[in-house]
């Protein structure tokens, strides 16, 4: 384990170390030279032990490096420093999918990881992952949470186990370590059509829809079917992948929800954002400008036309214009079109070791503390036995 260099959490505070200057001025302030004063009765007094200046002058240094240290620990005290630790990252650490059951875990670590293969450490996947001792956490999106451990040097060599070797829906910007090394307990089966989104339409529908319906059902698609719903609060991203909507106005929030969780929604230029959408310029053709937007895990496709003109519609190459332009937007669906990224070949950024942050940052706020009290303690006793010095000799003086 390496320390590096530390950083602050509050450099603020560091403006407190201008209240240096406040025991040195009143150390020169009181600092004044003895001066010798002889009279001619002074010789038939009793003769007194000189003090030990020396002493005095040390005391007095000692004091003020103190409380010097004393103001400077408690400016860094409040700055809250941090020292970064590169840990290196442990190749015996399991992640593991929260969709699964205590019970399949237990089977597989007893069928691929028995004898002396074993784990140290076994955590639920997540973005802050937690013990598998404490409760099972909510399943997360797994392309955000992958994203998050691609940037902690903990995890980097991890071994990660998924329920399933599906691709969860998501985008082509998930940052992945290529070191991690990937389980699966189901496999996926052979039998589903990744070229088969379920699509829907909410509304009365282009004049265009059911002829390209019909054309995809006798050609490359024979198996898709256009479901009717009749109001926003049926379109949801688990049974649907796609979502023809065409009601003008201004979209509905349930439907923000749907694209959140990784629905295509496809308009026209008629539904309006209810809020601020980044929308994108896509031009397949020269003057064909279509309107894309990321959000959340899906994506909103507008066209910039009325898709209820005849300009629109008039098309002989409509149906296969149309499967192109939808299909390059639903991530989702091309995810699922790709061969088990889980297990075999991750898409998406690599994210080099050098670009990783250290593992952790460690506080050393207890060690400042305690020294702060130390020093202290330290000039409270220093000060107190001068002061009685002082009272003591004062005392003397009198008596004499």
């Amino acid at each position: 384990m390496q320390w590096l260099p530390a950083s602050l959490q509050s450099p603020l505070w560091l403006w407190l170390l201008g209240a240096l200057a406040i025991p040195l001025l009143i150390h020169l302030l009181r600092r004044s030279n003895p001066r010798e004063i002889t009279f001619a009765a002074a010789h038939w007094l009793r003769q007194k032990p000189q003090q030990n200046w020396k002493r005095l002058f040390l005391r007095d240094k000692l004091l003020l490096l103190l409380r010097l240290l004393l103001i400077a620990l408690l400016a860094l005290l409040l700055a809250q420093p941090l020292l970064n630790r590169d840990a290196q990252p442990e190749k015996s650490i399991l992640l593991v999918d929260p969709r699964m059951e205590r019970a399949e875990l237990r089977e597989f670590l007893d069928r691929n990881f028995s004898g002396d293969e074993t784990f140290t450490e076994i955590f639920w996947l997540q973005a802050r992952p937690s013990p598998i001792a404490e409760q099972r956490p909510p399943a997360p999106d797994l392309w955000q949470t992958l994203s998050a451990l691609a940037d902690q040097a903990a995890f980097r060599r991890a071994h990660i186990l998924l329920r399933s070797d599906n691709n969860p829906s998501g985008r082509g910007l998930f940052k992945f370590s290529p070191h991690w090394q990937w389980h699966a307990v189901q496999q996926s089966g052979s039998g589903d059509d990744p070229n088969a989104p379920r699509i829907a339409l909410l509304g009365d529908g282009p004049a265009w829809l059911e002829p390209v319906m019909r054309q995809w059902r006798n050609t490359a698609q024979p198996q898709l079917a256009l479901q009717q719903l009749t109001t926003t609060a049926a379109a949801d991203a688990e049974s649907l992948d796609w979502l023809i909507y065409d009601t003008p106005g201004p979209l509905p929030e349930s439907l923000h929800d749907f694209i959140r969780d990784g629905g295509l929604l496809i308009t026209d230029q008629r539904v309006q954002p209810a809020a601020a959408v980044d929308f994108v310029a896509l031009e397949t053709e020269p003057g064909e400008i279509l309107q894309a937007a990321a959000i959340g895990r899906g994506s909103w496709l507008r066209y910039r036309h009325d898709w209820h003109g005849e300009q629109f519609f008039r098309r002989a190459d409509l149906p296969r214009r149309l499967w192109q332009q939808w299909s390059a937007q639903d991530w989702a669906l091309q995810s699922r079109s790709r061969a088990n990224w889980s297990i075999d070949a991750p898409p998406g950024i690599a994210v080099p070791d050098t670009d990783v942050p250290p593992a952790a940052r460690a506080t050393i706020e207890r060690p400042l503390l305690v020294a702060l009290l130390l020093l202290l303690a330290l000039e409270r006793l220093l000060a107190l036995s001068g002061a009685m010095r002082f009272d003591a000799r004062k005392i003397g003086e009198q008596r004499d």
